[in-house]
């Protein structure tokens, strides 16, 4: 078994790793304290500060089961009401110990939810880890400033990433890029910030050359032609989803062309135009329900070769 060791005060998200003798074949956990995965299984992080679980056992009511990482989704339950009740909560005596699969419900309750704090995490745990451990990374809560660079760590492991790049410091792109062993990327920008955007066409062509890259979606951003005409750079790059206001047919077609051009297997090339919206995000969930807020594109263009 590997121990993987995360802050014993505070939970820094939740850990989810594939995992024959936990129920649907994957284990799930609180980061904090000590959390034992099998040797060489593949694990997903989701970093944010944890606040509280909660467990909704049926008294009927309409109330949507948000699924644990990597499990799909759970159907809504039928009609009813809901009792809720905490099984974990920050600062609990014993917060690390209570941290077992109980806290996720018995098999008759209805689903869990977890509260975020506000509080920003500081990555700097991440170098007490095991530097293959971590096959995919989500950061989906504020992080200290200039702590990002610990994320090089992973590197030797590191399959997937998902960021709001905007809300990271200037030097985010080129520890990106010395993630080579990356075949997923998701970087997602923050359509609330006027300047100091960092989802821009400098990152683009600070990732366009990462050599194992397979599929990468910006959504948002303040990049123009000219930084996604750089990911014509990237080697195995089969698809691309750019989500972004201003984005037209036209320039979907030019960017499938730029890409066919250099990749020989082609590449999907998903754009879409979306709605002025506000920095909720796809990837931000709220702190209640842990529900993503989607909005439905108002334009749409793909393309395969």
């Amino acid at each position: 078994m590997t121990a993987l060791r995360f802050p014993a005060e505070i939970a820094v998200g939740e850990v989810s790793w594939e995992d024959v003798r936990e129920p649907g074949g994957w284990g799930h956990l609180l980061a904090i304290g000590v959390v034992e995965v099998p040797d060489g299984t593949a694990v997903s992080l989701s970093v944010y500060t944890v606040a509280e679980v909660s467990v909704a056992g049926r008294r009927g009511g309409i109330f949507e089961a948000p699924a644990p990482a990597a499990t799909g989704p759970v159907p809504a339950v039928p009609p009813g009401q809901a009792r809720e009740r905490v099984t974990w909560q920050r600062g609990m005596p014993g917060s690390a110990l209570r941290n077992n699969r109980s806290i996720w419900g018995r098999p008759a309750d209805l689903s869990y939810s977890v509260g975020r704090g506000e509080e920003a995490v500081d990555l700097e745990f991440i170098c007490g880890l095991p530097a293959d451990s971590v096959s995919d990374l989500s950061l989906t809560g504020e992080v200290v400033s200039g702590s990002f660079a610990a994320v090089a760590h992973f590197a030797p492991g590191l399959r997937g990433l998902g960021l709001y790049l905007d809300n990271l410091g200037d030097d985010a792109p080129s520890v990106i890029a010395d993630l080579t062993a990356l075949e997923s990327l998701r970087l997602y920008g923050d359509s609330a910030m006027d300047e100091g955007r960092r989802l821009d066409d400098h990152a683009l062509s600070m990732i366009a050359d990462l050599p194992a890259l397979e599929y990468l979606a910006l959504l948002d951003g303040a990049y123009t032609e000219h930084g996604l005409q750089q990911l014509a750079r990237l080697p195995k790059l089969r698809h691309l989803h750019i989500e972004r206001e201003g984005l037209t047919a036209p320039l979907c077609v030019r960017a499938g062309r730029q890409l066919d051009g250099k990749q020989a297997a082609g590449a999907l090339v998903i754009l879409a135009q979306r709605r002025q919206r506000s920095h909720a995000g796809h990837m931000r969930a709220d702190s209640a329900t842990r529900r993503t807020d989607h909005h439905p594109p108002v334009a749409i263009c793909s393309r395969r070769h």
